[in-house]
């Protein structure tokens, strides 16, 4: 099985793993027992993972806010600033047509509760652009929210343009930066977000932690996620899931020292597999943006093959993906297709491959080999 899901979920790195269980055995104190030396030890050991996946983005320590992961960082984000704005009259929010369904799902229930959201459009390529936010912008808006990489495409948003237009206008901005982080180098000191989301499962860690780049906490204070004993600024108490946290911090550690080689190795990777199937179906589709893309992912349409066909072909040989993990189950069209503009037949022969460390050349050459096969003997 040659496993080209990388964007649903990466494989954890073998060093994140044995510090997750060093950390499960010597460090096990509840960090916020600092009446004793094991919770003392166990509390620097948090701050000093704080530090580490701090740096990773080029941000303060003090900054990060640790979570389940980038769904619950976004609602946190998005009903905490309308919260925090609601009793003050109007409030409008502006996210793309093509964010992550958490995203779209708790702004529709942001309108049922009075908040006013527009959807940006997209062009072609699945790219948001500036002109089409500002056309949309009015004195009621508090919060725009633009994903910096989108999942199903690769496409990547404007979002250092936005960023800047954002603290222009004093406007607040998110980017859902799930997909990535890990993948591309990213620093706060260059796109000056006011929240950023991020998971570890994105980038070789551990499933079920992530976390919040916040500039300023008070702007989440009237909505703590869960009220508790104080932990994590008293935005979501509940004792903090230190071997996660350690697991995220070193793969924090590994991603921050091979995101530039990573980078050059894949888009490479990516190039040559494209060029090769072009070369090999004249008439197959590329659904996004190639040139301002994730180095990873690409998304095609083979035409007049369904996706579940070729996918229900492949699966004990392929890993892939018609779309986002979590609507694989649905039988939808792709939010993100449709919003680009594109007919039932291509949306529904649309796949997704991403591939990460652990893909060699030779897989991608046998993946290219399959979809070949199958082309082949569906045009005879």
């Amino acid at each position: 099985m040659i496993y080209l899901d990388y964007n649903a979920t990466t494989p954890i790195d073998s060093t994140v793993r044995n510090a997750m269980l060093d950390c499960m055995e010597n460090h096990f104190a509840n960090p916020a027992s600092t009446t004793h030396t094991l919770g003392i030890k166990s509390s620097f050991l948090l701050d000093e993972c704080r530090e580490t996946i701090a740096s990773l983005i080029d941000a303060s320590s003090d900054n990060i806010l640790f979570t389940s992961g980038a769904s619950e960082s976004n609602n946190m984000v998005l009903k905490g600033v309308a919260e925090y704005f609601y009793s003050q009259g109007p409030v409008h929010f502006i996210v793309s047509e093509v964010e992550h369904k958490c995203i779209i799902n708790q702004c529709h229930y942001l309108e049922r509760r009075g908040i006013n959201v527009s959807y940006a459009p997209v062009n072609d390529k699945g790219i948001v652009t500036l002109d089409a936010i500002k056309k949309l912008v009015n004195p009621a808006t508090k919060l725009i929210s633009v994903m910096a990489a989108n999942n199903e495409t690769g496409s990547l948003m404007p979002i250092k343009e936005i960023a800047d237009f954002c603290l222009k206008e004093s406007i607040l901005f998110h980017s859902d930066a799930a997909q990535y982080i890990g993948k591309l180098p990213f620093s706060i000191q260059d796109i000056p977000v006011d929240f950023l989301s991020f998971s570890a499962h994105k980038f070789y860690g551990p499933k079920g932690i992530g976390g919040i780049y916040f500039k300023d906490k008070s702007l989440l204070s009237d909505s703590p996620l869960i009220h508790g004993g104080g932990q994590e600024y008293g935005l979501r108490g509940g004792t903090i899931n230190l071997p996660a946290v350690v697991g995220m911090a070193q793969a924090a550690k590994i991603t921050k020292e091979r995101v530039i080689s990573d980078l050059a190795r894949q888009n490479t990777m990516k190039n040559r597999f494209i060029e090769q199937l072009r070369a090999d179906i004249p008439d197959i589709q590329f659904n996004g943006c190639l040139q301002q893309s994730l180095p990873n992912t690409i998304n095609l349409s083979l035409q007049g093959i369904r996706s579940r066909f070729l996918m229900n072909k492949l699966k004990n040989k392929l890993a892939l993906s018609s779309g986002s993990a979590c609507n694989s189950a649905q039988q939808a069209n792709s939010h993100v297709l449709t919003a680009m503009g594109m007919d039932d037949d291509r949306i529904q022969s649309s796949i997704r491959l991403s591939f990460g460390r652990e893909t060699t050349i030779e897989q991608l050459d046998t993946a290219r080999k399959y979809f070949l096969d199958i082309y082949q003997m569906v045009n005879r």
